[in-house]
């Protein structure tokens, strides 16, 4: 079915036309809530990659109707390192253009996760990022307290992409395909690329289902690594596991403990320091602005960059000058502490 009351959705901008129609209501659950759709797709089309067999066509990314995704799905997954980055740069464009996070991305994730499996570790790493920045709302840098550790929209808060489709329903099915695939994510903790651990941290973080499976795996591999950024990225997808299903309480305890310790290493104390400043609330203690003195160096604000919750680009995608080194973790950690100053706009941009 890819009509509605005469409204042909292969076109762009149906999205406007299906708000008309009735709203998210009418349609939740149906063969246009990409949630139900994703959740329907077969395990045996998941796993062959038989991407021909999903209705692309039904829904969109940046530049309209997605049937040119399974091309670029098969060109990341191409032996040619040329192809595959201009597949994920397309991809990346297409899926999240202007801060949107499209559609069609959570008809790709479950495919994106089968091929992150798959590949080497080089190429491992940018697959994930991608499923990772689809499975969190847009957060147009927003390192608060409140923002760093949040994934899901807040109850009653409904955004749209440009097509008018529910960005909340995209987002919820990216992350009910990450809590379908976990089986498949978790070795990834234990993969030997530093780059692939973390940012499966970044991914498995968020999950709205098997949490203690997976907050499991974390403390599991916390015990066992020993690069500082995998390490913090460790912490942090504990704590976002915990305040994302209001588990907070022992996590609240678990990192208190970490933080507070002298004997504990400068990376392991600064992430729990942060993930608190997170998971609670009421003004910065003393003694926890003590540990950003002791820890934050010049060193440790270099291996902060590295943290997949505070880098501010993409790796594999090009630098602009505000990319500066230790700028991401500076502007992050004035926001967690309630001290930043935006810049204003400059007058040239346009």
């Amino acid at each position: 079915m890819d009509r509605v009351k005469g409204v042909d959705v292969k076109e762009p901008g149906y999205g406007f036309k299906l708000a008309e129609e009735g709203g998210t209501e009418r349609y939740r659950g149906t063969e246009f809530d990409v949630r139900a759709v994703v959740a329907r797709i077969p395990h045996e089309v998941k796993d062959q990659l038989r991407y021909d067999e999903v209705p692309w066509s039904r829904f969109g990314h940046f530049h309209g109707a997605a049937d040119d995704v399974p091309g670029l799905l098969a060109d990341v997954r191409s032996g040619d390192v040329g192809t595959a980055d201009r597949a994920l740069g397309v991809l990346w464009n297409r899926m999240f253009h202007q801060g949107s996070v499209y559609s069609a991305v959570a008809l790709a994730v479950p495919f994106l996760v089968r091929i992150a499996a798959d590949l080497p570790a080089y190429r491992r790493v940018e697959v994930l990022q991608l499923v990772a920045k689809a499975g969190r709302r847009p957060h147009d840098g927003d390192s608060s307290r409140t923002g760093l550790l949040q994934t899901a929209y807040q109850a009653g808060e409904w955004y749209f992409d440009p097509w008018a489709y529910p960005q909340n329903w995209s987002v919820e099915a990216v992350q009910d395909a990450i809590a379908a695939d976990a089986q498949l994510l978790l070795p990834l903790l234990d993969d030997p690329g530093s780059e692939v651990r973390r940012t499966a941290c970044h991914v498995l973080a968020a999950s709205p289902g098997q949490v203690r499976r997976i907050s499991a795996a974390l403390h599991g591999r916390l015990g066992a690594e020993d690069v500082p950024e995998v390490r913090v990225s460790l912490v942090l997808a504990i704590a976002e596991l915990a305040r994302g299903h209001r588990e907070e309480r022992l996590a609240v305890e678990w990192v208190r403990a970490m933080w507070s310790d002298p004997a504990q290493a400068a990376e392991l104390r600064l992430g729990a320091a942060i993930a608190w400043l997170c998971l609670v609330d009421g003004p910065v203690p003393g003694e926890l602005s003590a540990v950003f003195d002791d820890t934050v160096t010049e060193e440790m604000s270099a291996v902060m960059e590295r943290v997949p919750w505070i880098m501010t680009r993409i790796p594999w995608m090009q630098e602009t000058p505000d990319d500066a080194p230790g700028l991401g973790f500076s502007r992050c950690l004035a926001q967690l502490l309630g001290t930043y100053t935006p810049q204003p706009p400059q007058d040239d941009f346009w």
